[in-house]
């Protein structure tokens, strides 16, 4: 128990510090932009693309941020927008799965392209399948009449003054509550870890893989990016990808997945704190994955020189 939580603790370190350096300085920079009105000019122009997945214009510079720093950042626009909106359970999960699907795109997409596909081609399957999705299940709770109960934020901003101390104020409890779910995420993803969930997880997927189209030989490339994500795992995928061992068709197919679900326990305990219903970031997310996946096989027997000629990339 004592190495457990010894591990634990350094791992929140590890995340923490580089994590803290850049939201910082992003939540400053956040506050200018608001002051400027680019915030405002942001959420107009993304007011059509999220009103498509039933989502208010506001809740655009929350899944931009996402999109542009990573999850964390999202986190603290998340918390100082949501507040002042009236929000249902099924939207909170809208929301989460898009940021799920689509964040952290220029880091993750260049791994991607590290590893054998085009940047923009990791970039553009990312925010347009994140958009489809979130159009999808929009509409199924909708007409399903499922989660429309009203959304309460576990993770409140108390401080609601417009003077620059309680702001300050506002925003160093906002990144408390971030280092609180760091702790939580950490400790909970090393316990099912030490349960085994690992092991499960590559006997679940071995069948699937194979039916859609991806050799055994990529099966550490898929482990590793739903366990530990495309980031984390980043430098395994690229190894994994220039052994030379996996052919085309399996790398475009693995990192197709794994843009579309990864981290798939950090990520689906994170977004589960923030309110999403497992319904829409867990089970739909796998399942919308795996069906885009079986078309880009499809798509790909069928225009083979195309995918050779855009997708693929020398590494």
């Amino acid at each position: 128990m004592k190495q457990f939580l010894k591990n634990s603790f350094s791992e929140i370190k590890v995340i923490c510090v580089p994590l803290y350096k850049i939201l910082i300085p992003f939540i400053f920079i956040i506050k200018i932009l608001e002051e400027i009105g680019v915030v405002k000019l942001i959420s107009n122009f993304f007011e059509p693309v999220v009103q498509l997945m039933g989502l208010p214009a506001e809740l655009g510079i929350v899944w931009v941020t996402a999109i542009i720093i990573n999850v964390y950042a999202g986190i603290v626009v998340f918390i100082n927008v949501v507040p002042t909106l009236d929000l249902t359970v099924a939207q909170i999960t809208v929301l989460t799965l898009i940021i799920l699907i689509a964040h952290n795109i220029l880091v993750e997409s260049s791994v991607s392209r590290a590893a054998g596909v085009s940047f923009f081609y990791a970039a553009f399957l990312r925010i347009g399948m994140a958009f489809v999705a979130g159009v999808i299940l929009s509409k199924i709770y909708l007409n399903f009449g499922f989660l429309q109960e009203k959304y309460s934020l576990v993770l409140q901003q108390q401080i609601v003054h417009n003077d620059y101390y309680s702001w300050i104020v506002g925003q160093l409890k906002n990144l408390a509550y971030i280092f609180l779910i760091i702790c939580t995420l950490v400790i909970s993803l090393n316990f099912l870890k030490a349960i085994g969930v690992e092991k499960l997880i590559r006997k679940l997927l071995e069948k699937p893989l194979k039916f859609m189209g991806i050799s055994p030989s990529a099966i550490n490339i898929i482990i590793v990016g739903l366990t530990i994500g495309i980031q984390f795992g980043g430098g395994l995928l690229i190894r994994e990808a220039k052994s030379g061992a996996i052919n085309k068709q399996s790398i475009l197919l693995s990192l197709s997945l794994l843009n579309l679900v990864h981290a798939v326990i950090e990520d689906t305990i994170l977004m589960t704190i923030l309110g999403g219903h497992i319904s829409g970031i867990l089970f739909f997310r796998v399942i919308f994955s795996l069906v885009v996946v079986i078309g880009i096989l499809f798509l790909y027997k069928k225009f083979t020189l195309l995918f050779n000629k855009l997708v693929f990339v020398k590494i």
